[in-house]
């Protein structure tokens, strides 16, 4: 049952919105939706998940790692959800944690700085007509 309500809410969400602010097209006193216009959308999409999820959420789990270490050295007889006792094994469990979310965030960044760098050195700016940046996604009307 909770799933067919989550299904239909996921479903009902976008219908309601219709996608304002995603997309500047199809609306009333814009143009009409091109091609160019869905990379527009997956651009939004990706900034949005960048800047409202990933980035809270990564700081988020840094503190719980950093709660965990702490805990780790001041409750050593605490009962971990695995069966375990605290001390080593939660200390372990915070040190992973930290260490997979700051990795994370390094392969995202790097990323961003190798695709840059790339199109830097083969200048896709100069032949394109990208000037103020290949990252940035604008539709002519």
């Amino acid at each position: 049952m909770k799933k067919i309500i989550l299904a239909t809410i996921l479903f009902l969400v976008p219908a309601i919105s219709l996608a304002a602010g995603l997309v500047p097209c199809g609306g009333q006193g814009e143009p009409i939706c091109e091609l160019c216009h869905f990379f527009v959308l997956f651009d939004n999409v990706i900034r949005f998940l960048l800047n409202n999820i990933v980035f809270p959420l990564a700081i988020l789990m840094i503190a719980i790692g950093g709660f965990m270490y702490i805990f780790a050295y001041v409750g050593p007889s605490l009962v971990l959800p695995g069966g375990g006792k605290g001390g080593p094994a939660l200390l372990n469990q915070a040190k992973k944690l930290i260490t997979a979310v700051i990795i994370g965030l390094v392969i995202t960044f790097a990323a961003w700085i190798i695709v840059n760098t790339f199109f830097m050195i083969i200048g896709v700016a100069s032949w394109t007509g990208l000037e103020s940046g290949w990252f940035k996604i604008e539709c002519n009307p």
